[in-house]
């Protein structure tokens, strides 16, 4: 699962509380957008952001007084003139963030995060909703917490008036791009949040040398899971790559079809020569990747691509592969082409895959 509910279940499992803020409403101009999360520790520290500025300052000042009363708060933000400058919020916008304790004390929410956090369940999407109450408490002998996926059902049961209001909009939710709807809640105590979540993309990272570190720290720095594989032993290891997910030694002539390779996979093939190059394109070429790229000069990319031709690789397929790769930016060190990189894999990620959808019932 997500690295943010990991976290949660772990300052659970420690038996300390923790704060969730959600924005669950945005309209107009604003920094981040509907179902962004910030993590709030008991000890004063976070994970993540709502965007900075007073924004994110006041959440931070209103979160002692959750942590102390107990109840969940609903802050409204209403911006114009100066508050505007304040914010980044450049035309001024209404953002609505709900301060949700995540208690340690409460057997519902250490279940709940433990099942979540324990899920494996790759290039799937799973359904999360919450129950948006103003002053709710945190320490309720239920939970407001509930998840939906095709493979697990619901966990746990949620009330039957959610039940009979969302059964017939689950499917739809989870493989379609719905808008955000604001519909009533039939259980009439405030507002469910619903939201769906993927998990990260992968980026499976041939070649394990001088541009595969730093490109392997910026993908950790910003939402990748990584995977480093290399056909030398001693070159991918954690104290080479101490961000990464997952370090595997394996041969680059046969065999990758093993590998769990699909759409959310980036196949990154940065290795020390034409002939792994080649080896690899030929074996993952067959997998419906979503992002595809492989190092080298324009010279190297060509006689690689008439290579597959021979082989019976359609324009249309080679046409996939991102080579060279990264976007021109002028690169020259391992740091900046990494940087290139990164670039075209977040600026593919945010083109061609929504990672997130939400909307309010």
């Amino acid at each position: 699962m997500d690295d943010l509910y990991r976290q949660i279940n772990q300052e659970l499992s420690q038996g300390r509380d923790s704060l969730l803020a959600t924005i669950v409403r945005q309209k107009g101009s604003a920094p981040r957008s509907t179902g962004t999360h910030f993590l709030i520790r008991s000890d004063g520290s976070f994970r993540g952001t709502i965007g900075g500025g007073r924004l994110e300052a006041e959440v931070l000042q209103a979160a002692p007084e959750v942590f102390s009363r107990r109840k969940n708060k609903l802050l409204f933000f209403r911006l114009q003139g100066e508050e505007v400058a304040q914010t980044e919020m450049i035309c001024g916008g209404e953002v609505d963030v709900f301060l949700e304790l995540i208690s340690a004390q409460n057997l519902h929410h250490r279940l709940f995060f433990d099942h979540l956090s324990s899920l494996s369940l790759p290039d799937h999407k799973i359904l999360l909703a919450t129950l948006i109450e103003d002053q709710g408490s945190a320490d309720r002998q239920d939970t407001n917490f509930y998840f939906y996926s095709e493979e697990e059902g619901y966990f746990p049961n949620p009330p039957p008036a959610w039940i009979q209001s969302l059964r017939d909009r689950l499917s739809a939710f989870l493989n379609s791009d719905p808008p955000v709807q604001l519909l009533t809640d039939p259980s009439g105590k405030g507002k469910i949040f619903l939201e769906t979540w993927t998990p990260p993309v992968t980026v499976f990272l041939f070649g394990a040398g001088h541009v595969s570190r730093p490109l392997c720290r910026l993908a950790k720095m910003t939402g990748f899971r990584v995977v480093v594989i290399d056909d030398r032993e001693e070159f991918p290891t954690k104290a080479r790559f101490p961000e990464a997910d997952e370090w595997i030694v394996h041969s680059f002539d046969g065999g990758l079809n093993e590998l769990p390779l699909g759409p959310n996979s980036y196949v990154v093939i940065i290795t020390r020569g034409h002939l792994h190059d080649h080896q690899i394109l030929r074996q993952v070429m067959k997998k419906p990747l979503g992002y595809l790229g492989m190092i080298g000069s324009r010279r190297k990319t060509e006689i690689i691509f008439q290579a597959l031709r021979r082989e019976g690789f359609s324009e249309e397929a080679i046409g996939t592969i991102h080579a060279p790769i990264g976007l021109a930016i002028n690169a020259q060190t391992p740091e900046e082409i990494a940087i290139s990189i990164i670039a075209e894999l977040i600026q593919v990620r945010g083109e061609g895959q929504v990672k997130k959808k939400t909307w309010a019932v």
